[in-house]
């Protein structure tokens, strides 16, 4: 027993690369989950933008109550449809209409105006709660004020519905998560069994290149992968009614950019590593980054200001994004456009990179 307990070791210590990662994947793994979910107002302050196009008291007292709780921002109305659908930076807008305060003073019910996203739904659900707050502030603070006198009429500026279901909000990501693990364990692990039971050596003989060898290789994951998550997809939409967007064609070319930077990423694993051991705790911590920065677990929104900075850099914002866009927004190939190009450019460099480590490490022409 005890030979064997040191000869394992040995095994174990000698691989000091296999031990780096084994050591630093579960910081990753807590870094992301604690800094998303646990971290002590870490996260982006709720931005809400005004439209007052009263300039009364009763606004100004309106925003005040506001202002207490959450970052108020006074734009035009052409801005706060461009903040809220374009850029997606604040969940919900504000529009206080002309002479709101002259109808307070003769008890006349004025319509309030709330521009929505509800794809941002944890934001816009804080955002309706300071506005019931707004009110009753405002209430204790200007009399006659009184809540019947204000009518709240909702209008969603990125789709045709006013709420989206908890399944929309999480599935997608779900989906995403699932073929990540797929994917990448698949492809680096299928190439480290080629290089190990030196058949790579053999299937080189024959008239093609070492890079069209490869991209063969990673051809067939990636119809494998577009298979698997398209079918994680079309369950959702007939298991729990997630909706796909209004465009097949969107939503196929942002599966299939988002499994290109997968496959992509899993060559790029098989290439850094030098075995099956170090392939398994890399791997791990390569799918838990994606997934933590990329959004799949939580909406973008809760992630803290750093977070929110590094995430673009990672492949599966864009995807998440693009998502999003189709499910959540009701948008079409106009919104998956840039995801998709972006995907595929990242996919291209890496599997550039990937190819030129693999063909290195095997000593392949």
């Amino acid at each position: 027993m005890a030979a064997a307990f040191f000869k394992d070791l040995r095994l174990i210590v000698r691989d000091r690369w296999l031990l780096l990662i084994s050591m630093l994947v579960p910081v990753a793994v807590i870094t992301v989950i604690a800094a998303a979910l646990l971290g002590d107002a870490g996260g982006p302050q709720l931005s809400i933008a005004i439209v007052d196009e009263d300039h009364g008291p009763v606004a100004r007292t309106f925003k005040n109550a506001l202002s207490g709780h959450a970052e108020v921002v006074d734009v035009t109305r052409e801005e706060a449809v461009r903040l809220v659908r374009d850029l997606n930076r604040a969940p919900a807008a504000i529009v206080f209409p002309p002479h709101l305060s002259e109808n307070y003073q003769r008890g006349t019910p004025s319509e309030v105006i709330l521009l929505t996203d509800p794809a941002v739904e944890a934001n816009l659900r804080a955002a309706k709660v300071l506005l019931l707050l707004m009110e009753k502030k405002a209430a204790a603070l200007t009399d006659p004020l009184a809540e019947q006198l204000i009518v709240i009429k909702e209008q969603n500026l990125t789709g045709n519905r006013l709420a989206v279901s908890a399944f929309e909000q999480n599935l997608p990501g779900f989906s995403l998560m699932f073929v990540l693990i797929a994917v990448i364990f698949g492809t680096s692990q299928a190439l480290h069994d080629e290089h190990d039971w030196r058949t790579l050596p053999r299937l080189l003989v024959a008239p093609a290149s070492f890079t069209a060898m490869i991209l063969g290789k990673l051809g067939a994951r990636l119809l494998v992968g577009v298979i698997q998550l398209l079918v994680l997809l079309c369950w959702a939409r007939l298991a729990f009614g997630v909706s796909l967007g209004s465009s097949p064609v969107a939503l196929v070319a942002l599966v299939c950019t988002a499994v290109l930077a997968t496959v992509a990423t899993g060559l790029l694993v098989a290439a850094v590593t030098t075995s099956r051991e170090q392939l398994q705790p890399l791997g791990l911590a390569v799918v838990v980054v994606l997934s933590g920065l990329g959004g799949l677990w939580w909406p973008a929104s809760m992630a803290p200001e750093w977070m929110s900075a590094v995430s673009p850099a990672i492949f599966t914002t864009w995807a998440m994004g693009g998502m999003n866009d189709l499910v959540l927004r009701d948008r079409g190939m106009e919104a998956v456009w840039l995801p998709a190009t972006v995907m595929s450019v990242y996919a291209l460099v890496i599997v550039t990179i990937g190819i030129a480590l693999f063909r290195a490490r095997v000593g392949a022409r």
